[in-house]
């Protein structure tokens, strides 16, 4: 399960680097049934709640996401070897895991918007087969 979010989490922070690069337009009509529905609806919703002026970070951790993993790992590496080695601490400190917070609470606001975004779509979808009745 957690290996098929992070595939997820993958996918929609490429899709938000397609987006952002092309202009911010959504992979075609939210109201299409389907996956290609669903994904649309997920990318013009994350699109939406990242378009602000403070989710500049955000976007760019979105746009960057293997690098800014990479860069975050090494960094607590490096924090925990150079506090380790300076005698402050014994063993693995928890001050060298803060770099992986930024990073963490990206992935869990892309997941957010997911869930959010699959709830509008099928609650949109549910309301037009409730008028095709």
């Amino acid at each position: 399960m957690a290996r098929t979010t992070g595939h997820d989490t993958e996918a929609q922070a490429r899709a938000l680097a397609d987006d952002l690069a092309g202009g911010g337009g959504s992979a075609g009509p939210l109201s299409a049934g389907g996956p290609a529905g669903r994904e649309a609806a997920v990318r013009a919703a994350t699109l939406e709640e990242l378009s602000g002026r403070w989710d500049a970070p955000v976007r760019w951790l979105g746009r960057n996401r293997t690098g800014a993993w990479v860069a975050a790992s090494l960094l607590c590496f490096l924090t925990n070897t150079v506090l380790r080695q300076t005698g402050l601490v014994d063993s693995l400190s928890l001050w060298g895991f803060l770099w992986l917070v930024p990073v963490l609470w990206v992935d869990r606001r892309f997941a957010a918007v997911r869930k959010r975004a699959e709830a509008r779509h099928l609650a949109r979808l549910e309301a037009e087969l409730a008028e095709r009745r």
